[in-house]
């Protein structure tokens, strides 16, 4: 990616860092509580997200 594809995304995904956030905090605060594969689904589920868009990008797709 180029600086300017860098930046779009960033921009495209700037409300996802929230989010990604509490996910974290999320996984921290349940370690010990909730089994692994639950514990993580947020953050696997972002990375999925960000993987999609990260896929656009680099394809060209425009879907917004």
């Amino acid at each position: 990616m180029n600086s300017a594809q860098q930046l779009e995304f960033l921009k495209a995904t700037a409300w996802l860092r929230p989010v990604t956030r509490w996910a974290a905090a999320f996984s921290l605060r349940t370690e010990g509580v909730l089994p692994g594969a639950i514990r993580n689904l947020p953050l696997k589920l972002i990375k999925r997200v960000l993987a999609g868009y990260q896929q656009r990008m680099q394809s060209g797709c425009k879907s917004h």
